[in-house]
């Protein structure tokens, strides 16, 4: 555990870009829910960077194999 609780407040995070975004997100009644989750990853990310952690790049998982024939269900037919 890291101990550190991530909480959003108008009153003390108004001055962080990230953090206004969202807040004027959650304020705007004709909101966008497609830009939450990048807003969020965001401020997440501003959030981490203020007590000295940062995003480690997410590598590309390898491609899967091929599924074999025999573990494909047969249709009914």
């Amino acid at each position: 555990m890291t101990d550190v609780w991530m909480e959003l407040c108008p009153a003390c995070d108004a001055g962080r870009p990230a953090a206004r975004a969202f807040i004027l997100w959650y304020r705007d009644p004709d909101r966008d829910p497609r830009a939450l989750p990048k807003l969020f990853e965001v401020w997440e990310s501003e959030t981490m960077h203020a007590h000295g952690w940062f995003r480690v790049p997410q590598s590309e998982a390898p491609p899967s194999p091929p599924v074999h024939l025999s573990l494909i269900p047969r249709g009914q037919g």
